[in-house]
């Protein structure tokens, strides 16, 4: 059952300090918000009111740095919403002190292509490493069906701002594609365009689905079926793969090695804190997995104590292992069958693996082919089932 924490100190003591540690932080705030998206964002702040988010998030960032002891995070990723409703300078403050400790080995920051600016290079000479767009297509129908706030100019404006902010810095960059919308809409157009104009070393592909809450869900339009929507993914995977793109997790591709290593770390099942309105965080600390979600209220963070608002709930065995197994099923790192029997009691004979098509175990790993990330939510619940089995029989 989740509790409430109040005070500061037990939020940052559930965190092991002497492991490689990631941040995420959540920036909640939005020009306007997508027709299909059930993160926790808002619109309409004025500039008051992001300054006190500012200024309590650099607080908390502030508390969780000097926990560090000098040691820098693994990796860092700033997300919402949309980063870039902040201002440059508020942006550089809470890079810099993100950087305290020295540069992360990725720190990643979203922008949507309205709001990535030329005065924004800064933000990447010496902090962010990456740069996240959120493209999701390049056909004005599917922008307006998606209810995003750029259009087709400025998402283009977007992309050619972003190119030279990567070759005056060299930064990463990764795009994002939603595909799937519909019979009208032609996902490798996207792909062929985007590859060909505006080259990256990452992209993540998404079907769109429809979240509840949302107001594309209130529409219910007409989707792919399950069939039509599986034609359709493998046949972006097979041009991005052809293109020279690793497929390395369900919906995301990497070239020359570049994948996304924060959330590498997330599939990994390792922890990580997160900051700001709606923000989750996993602690792994004297054999405890912790779970933390910050309320959805940026008022209630800008006028509560540091770390209020916070819930834990901490998972039972069972339950970790379910997490565990459902993000090491879906990439190509694999989940780890050595980290299973260790961290969970669980050993895996060849007989566990019978008729699991599309994984096969390499390096000590369970790892899946491109078959298998098709079906990967249907492989995790079958190996779940089948440790569950095996561990009733332990016990």
């Amino acid at each position: 059952m989740a509790v409430s924490i109040p005070l500061m100190c037990d939020f940052l003591d559930s965190f092991d300090y002497e492991e490689p540690l990631s941040l995420y932080i959540h920036v909640p705030f939005c020009d306007s918000k997508c027709s299909y998206c059930a993160f926790f964002s808002v619109s309409g702040y004025r500039d008051d009111v992001k300054s006190r988010y500012v200024s309590r998030l650099v607080g908390e960032l502030g508390e969780l740095v000097e926990r560090m002891k000098g040691r820098p995070f693994e990796t860092a990723y700033i997300g919402g919403g949309s980063p870039g409703c902040l201002d440059v300078r508020s942006l550089y403050e809470i890079a810099g002190l993100v950087c305290r400790n020295g540069r992360p080995k990725e720190f990643t920051v979203e922008m949507n292509p309205d709001n990535l600016s030329p005065n924004m290079k800064c933000l990447f000479d010496g902090l962010f490493t990456r740069l996240s767009l959120g493209v999701q297509s390049l056909y004005e129908r599917a922008l307006e069906f998606l209810g995003r706030n750029a259009t087709l100019e400025q998402t283009y404006r977007g992309l050619e701002l972003s190119q030279d902010i990567g070759a005056s810095t060299g930064c990463e960059l990764s795009y994002d594609l939603m595909t799937c919308l519909g019979p009208w809409h032609d996902p490798l157009k996207d792909v062929q365009t985007l590859c060909n104009g505006f080259p990256s070393n990452h992209l993540s592909v998404y079907a769109l689905t429809l979240e509840e809450g949302t107001p594309l869900f209130k529409r219910r339009p007409p989707l792919p079926d399950d069939d039509t929507q599986a034609s359709m993914l493998c046949s972006v995977w097979n041009a991005l793969e052809e293109r020279g793109f690793e497929h390395y997790e369900v919906s995301n591709f990497a070239k020359n090695g570049r994948r996304g290593l924060h959330n590498c770390r997330y599939w990994d099942y390792r922890p990580y804190v997160g900051l700001g309105p709606g923000a989750a965080s996993t602690a792994f600390k004297d054999g405890l997995v912790k779970r933390f979600d910050s309320k959805k209220s940026v008022h209630d963070y800008i006028n509560g104590p540091c770390f209020g608002g916070v819930a834990c709930e901490v998972l039972g065995k069972e339950e970790a292992l379910e997490e565990f197994v459902l993000m090491g099923l879906r990439y190509k790192g694999g989940l780890d069958l050595g980290r299973l029997e260790s961290e969970f009691g669980c050993k895996v004979t060849p007989s566990m693996l019978d008729g699991l098509d599309g994984y096969s175990v390499e390096n000590g790993c369970l790892v899946p082919s491109n078959e298998g990330l098709l079906v990967a939510d249907h492989a995790a619940l079958e190996v779940i089932n089948r440790l569950s089995r095996r561990l009733s029989q332990q016990s």
